[in-house]
């Protein structure tokens, strides 16, 4: 389990370190895991809180709401249980490894279009500017984009088709998560939360299971997609190559007459 000082768990979160302590004050966030001298250390179970929290304040409830909330859910589960629900909600499947560079380096690699890729790139969340420097938050990706423009296909060119990419997983992603809560709905009515332990477990492995399910559905699927396109479209390439080499033949053979 990660461990965070109070500062890396806000940027984490996407909050202020201002906003932890007053969460911590009211009651919303646990007190740390841990202390490293006068240093406080919180776990990821710290971090999914905080995004539990992000969630609800969007929809418009109060601190002091999601405070009650959290508390008369909690009251008398099992702590473990409860923190298995709040994983399978709030934790993100996608492992970001970040990789900081100078804005001046990577002005060298995207050349004169800079400042409209990193617009760019930001919007998408693959990186996050902070002053002078660019945080890449999908490594892997950057480099493939990197590797591709060596072979000479323009970065805006790959950054389109990942936007397109991502938001046809977008909507793969909408019917997953609908169809749980649907079933959720179905088997219990609107609003309804788990209110025993067993429960709690219950929804919790259905939850991860279909996740489970929406990452390899992607996978295997887009893999089988990928060979049956390719030999499509190698074949029509291939067609076309050899009557563009009938035609210049035949050009050849009309010259020499």
């Amino acid at each position: 389990m990660a461990r965070y000082r109070i500062d890396d768990l806000a940027r984490a979160a996407g909050t202020t370190s201002r906003n932890v302590r007053a969460y911590q004050e009211r009651g919303l966030l646990p007190p740390p895991a841990d202390r490293d001298g006068r240093a406080s250390i919180y776990d990821d179970s710290h971090l999914e809180r905080l995004r539990l929290i992000d969630a609800l304040l969007q929809r418009g409830f109060t601190t002091a709401h999601i405070a009650d909330f959290i508390t008369s859910w909690e009251t008398g589960k099992d702590l473990t249980e409860v923190l298995g629900l709040q994983h399978a909600v709030t934790a993100n499947w996608s492992e970001e490894e970040t990789f900081e560079v100078p804005r001046e380096l990577l002005a060298t690699i995207l050349g004169e279009q800079t400042e409209e890729l990193v617009e760019q790139l930001s919007r998408m969340g693959l990186v996050r500017v902070d002053g002078d420097t660019v945080v890449i938050t999908d490594t892997q990706l950057l480099t493939s984009f990197t590797e591709l423009h060596e072979y000479g296909v323009e970065l805006g060119t790959l950054i389109s088709v990942y936007a397109e990419v991502a938001t046809r997983i977008d909507a793969i992603s909408g019917l997953l998560i609908n169809a749980a809560k649907k079933h959720i709905v179905d088997e219990h009515g609107p609003g309804w939360l788990p209110g025993s332990n067993d429960e709690i477990a219950a929804t919790t492995r259905m939850l991860n299971t279909m996740r489970e399910l929406g990452v390899a559905a992607v996978h295997t699927s887009l893999a089988r997609s990928l060979d049956a396109t390719l030999r499509r479209e190698l074949g029509d390439y291939l067609a076309t190559a050899a009557e563009r080499e009938r035609e210049q033949r035949m050009g050849g053979i009309q010259r020499d007459r």
